[in-house]
């Protein structure tokens, strides 16, 4: 059977769940974030001056800026990130460390994962996954 458009979507959605499932859980239980929490903190983390607007969380975090809002919450309680004026957010140091210490777990998740891969297949997997990213039919409007 000739694998359709749908198939190919809901293979990458899978995947997608998968990782989550396994990154979410392992996050959780030795540092205390979810992976959507974990995202956030590396986007500033990987952000200039560790500071970025609201609206640049959106897309990356997969949510409604709504759910963004909601999820800084518990991230400024711990200190982890302070809202600026402007509708910025900034990351402070105890989240940098903490996103230091949780990326060194989900690298090695992610090796695993990746582990049947050899690098060629990799950078094939990472060009066609940046080309469905850059699919103007996947913008919200």
């Amino acid at each position: 059977m000739k694998a359709n458009a749908l198939d190919d979507c809901l293979q990458v959605s899978l995947a997608h769940a998968s990782l989550t499932l396994k990154l979410d859980d392992v996050l959780g239980l030795f540092h205390g974030l979810s992976l959507g929490e974990f995202i956030l903190l590396r986007l500033l983390a990987q952000a200039e001056g560790g500071r970025l607007p609201l609206a640049g969380l959106v897309r990356p975090l997969g949510v409604r800026m709504s759910a963004v809002v909601r999820q800084l919450a518990p991230l400024e309680k711990t200190g982890y990130l302070q809202r600026e004026p402007g509708r910025m957010v900034a990351l402070r140091p105890a989240g940098r460390a903490r996103v230091t210490e949780a990326a060194v777990t989900a690298e090695a998740v992610c090796s695993e994962a990746l582990a049947g891969m050899d690098d060629a297949a990799r950078e094939r997997l990472r060009a066609m996954l940046s080309q469905l990213c850059r699919s103007t039919v996947l913008e919200l409007t």
